[in-house]
């Protein structure tokens, strides 16, 4: 992704880089921990050629409307254009996510992490993000005063901008953002509660963490039968709880009763599930996205559920990656389907 960092509560110059010194690396985990998602367009397929590019990206990120806009004094005339860039710099929120597709020049987006600190992520041509709404954020062009943006959205959506105050943290928008921030992460099988249950929010870290949590099953439990059920489904709107993906809804009963079976069979101590959301904006038409790649999950559409046990010898292999530790035993014969096999 786009370099990110952090930064100083106040600036001097908006459109300076503005890192801390020494320099604090941002990252893909922290962004998302804040709710933000993002995914990178080969800067040479990006056009605003309507038809060639614009309608089949809409069409494959399930988006109706979209507009172009152009920050530039070339464009506005310097008067507009720094009134504009004042507006934006000032810290706020909106009552619907931003999505925003960079076509040419850069500038940086200012979010604030879950800490509430300031991150600062460099926008470039390709560079698709959706920032969620509730959050506050700020936005500025780099000193070179240039930007030419795809805004991507639903019908009527309401980006008034709310500045930072008492009134905003009221705000339906806000709440909502907060409420889905701080919320324990729910599954299929109920709350994450990272000893049988997990939620696993990003692809960038699962491997690492899921290596944890198979290294644990082994070393609790090593020489007994043991399995993990790994679950991918759609995320859920923070708004509504709702998955974007329908047949996730209906499967997250037939989940937790195979779930309920793989405890009986295994025992509960010794049975773990894993939930990997899979969002909208990085997934749909991205066959680039980490869980089609994945050398395990080669996920092909969501839901998809699947089963793992400890291979033979997979207590000896414990400095190995996961995904060579365990060997798939039941897995769903049409990924679009939540149909699994019986355990």
């Amino acid at each position: 992704m786009s370099d990110c960092w952090y930064m100083a509560e106040v600036v001097a110059d908006r459109r300076a880089e503005n890192r801390l010194l020494p320099n604090q690396p941002g990252s893909y985990e922290i962004l998302g921990a804040a709710g933000l998602s993002y995914r990178h367009f080969d800067p040479k397929e990006v056009s605003d050629d309507v038809d060639g590019f614009i309608k089949p990206l809409l069409a494959k990120l399930n988006y109706q409307s979209y507009d172009i806009v152009n920050l530039s004094p070339a464009n506005l005339g310097e008067e507009k254009f720094e009134s504009l860039a004042k507006d934006h710099f000032a810290e706020h929120i909106h009552e619907d996510d931003e999505v925003r597709l960079i076509l040419d020049g850069q500038g940086y987006f200012d979010v604030r992490d879950s800490q509430d600190r300031w991150v600062r992520m460099l926008s470039k041509p390709g560079d698709y993000i959706v920032i969620p709404a509730g959050i506050y954020h700020r936005f500025t062009t780099d000193e070179n005063k240039y930007i030419k943006t795809l805004r991507i959205f639903k019908e009527n959506p309401k980006w008034v901008a709310i500045s930072r105050s008492p009134e905003a943290e009221e705000t339906p928008a806000r709440k909502s953002y907060l409420a889905h921030i701080h919320a324990p992460a729910e599954t299929a099988v109920g709350p994450h509660n990272d000893k049988t249950i997990f939620f696993l929010r990003y692809p960038a870290t699962m491997d690492a963490e899921l290596t944890a949590i198979t290294k644990r099953l082994l070393e609790q439990h090593g020489g007994q039968r043991a399995a993990v059920m790994i679950f991918l489904a759609g995320s859920t709107d923070p708004t509504t709880g709702v998955s974007w993906c329908p047949d996730c809804v209906p499967a997250k009963s037939q989940v937790a009763a195979k779930f309920a079976e793989l405890q009986e069979n295994f025992g509960e101590e010794r049975a773990f599930f894993v939930q990997l959301p899979v969002e909208r904006p990085g997934y749909l038409g991205n066959p680039e996205y980490p869980y089609r790649k994945h050398p395990l999950l080669k996920l092909a559409g969501v839901p998809t559920l699947i089963v793992l046990t400890p291979s033979k010898g997979a207590k000896e292999m414990g400095d190995a990656q996961w995904f060579d530790l365990l060997e798939v035993k039941i897995y769903t014969d049409n990924a679009d389907t939540a149909d699994v096999r019986s355990l």
